[in-house]
């Protein structure tokens, strides 16, 4: 068997299983190791005496047909996967070969159906040459499509980047665009697979041209606040002197439903206002500048309203509250960065002075 044979054979069989022990060395969780991968000196086996049928390097879309895909329709998956980053490089590319990018925060951008969606969270890239793999684009496609489709996953993008259907929703693909989404130009293809577990949401983007693949790993996460919580006893304080304060209540990625980790701060709120009798207040929903800006107008609305009703729920007067959002018209800090837009991402109570 040749050296090319060989190492696409070891490709093949460690994405196939979405090896572990590799450069770098994942974060372990609290999940079942991954099937372990075959020693690598065990002699390999030989070759078949028929020749396979080709195998179809992308997986039909289980998702939906559709154009537009919800994800809370997908099925939780059941089995565990394997730690973050899932996959790894090829057992051939060294270090040095190796491009990685990794963050444990970070805001990055995918195709869902045919319109981009945001997500927050970790994440690594990879990217290395198909040269240095030995491997055709053909096979590293189809490995690593079938490493996501064995884990769980559903590609849910119907479009890729500058496809017609992809233009008539997302608008004219532009330069900003294809920084958004980290495409770095049409000769690459594009797969988005997700990953729906108990644990949270995780994803896999695949891409590849002649010559390289990028593979990029995500696992949604909120990062700890750089605010710390704000008692009533500070929201009284703030909306006496300043009329206004600023609060840091957790959603989902473009959602509106207060998660757990947020429900403490509505608490205060609505501890305040049971003891302060004649406060109104204004709920203002803010964003960040990332996104469609009609899309945060909504969105920041939804999150004041979304607020509002829990108070209302708690047992607060609803003719005391009111529901704004003004998207990201109204920044606290410039957006330059990722803890500038941290800050932006706000609930602002505003004291409301009656006639």
């Amino acid at each position: 068997m040749t050296k090319q044979r060989n190492a696409a054979l070891c490709l093949s069989i460690l994405l196939a299983f979405a090896v572990t022990g590799c450069k770098p060395k994942a974060p372990v969780e609290s999940v079942p190791a991954p099937v372990p991968a075959p020693v690598a000196n065990a002699p390999a086996p030989a070759p078949p005496a028929v020749v396979p049928a080709p195998v179809a390097a992308t997986p039909p879309l289980a998702a939906a047909s559709a154009d537009v895909v919800d994800l809370d329709q997908i099925a939780v998956i059941s089995k565990p996967m394997p730690p973050f980053p899932f996959v790894d490089y090829p057992e051939n590319i060294g270090e040095q070969k190796q491009q990685t990018k990794a963050s444990d925060f970070d805001q990055l951008h995918v195709i869902v159906g045919n319109k981009v969606q945001a997500v927050e969270g970790r994440f690594r890239r990879m990217v290395f040459e198909l040269a240095d793999a030995k491997v055709s684009r053909f096979q590293a496609l189809r490995d690593y499509a079938k490493a996501a489709t064995d884990m769980g996953g559903v590609k849910v993008n119907t479009s890729k980047p500058k496809d017609e259907a992809f233009e008539k929703v997302n608008g004219p693909f532009t330069d900003a665009m294809a920084k958004k989404l980290d495409y770095p130009n049409e000769n690459y293809s594009y797969e988005t697979y997700f990953f729906p577990t108990p644990t949270g949401r995780k994803w896999m983007l695949i891409m590849a041209n002649d010559n390289s693949v990028r593979v990029t790993s995500i696992e949604e996460k909120q990062t700890a606040s750089m605010v710390k919580m704000v008692t009533a006893a500070v929201m009284k304080s703030e909306l006496d002197s300043k009329g206004r304060v600023a609060l840091y209540i957790n959603f989902d990625t473009d959602k509106a439903a207060i998660r757990p980790d947020g429900k403490p701060a509505v608490d205060e709120i609505a501890a305040l206002m049971k003891k302060e009798t004649a406060l109104h207040l204004s709920v203002e929903g803010h964003t960040d500048n990332v996104g469609d800006k009609a899309r945060n107008a909504i969105l920041s609305r939804e999150r004041a309203q979304a607020v509002v009703q829990a108070l209302v729920s708690d047992g607060i007067d609803g003719a005391r509250l009111n529901a704004a959002g003004h998207g990201s018209d109204k920044p606290l800090v410039d957006n330059g960065s990722e803890e500038g837009r941290a800050k932006n991402r706000r609930v602002e109570l505003v004291k409301v002075v009656k006639g």
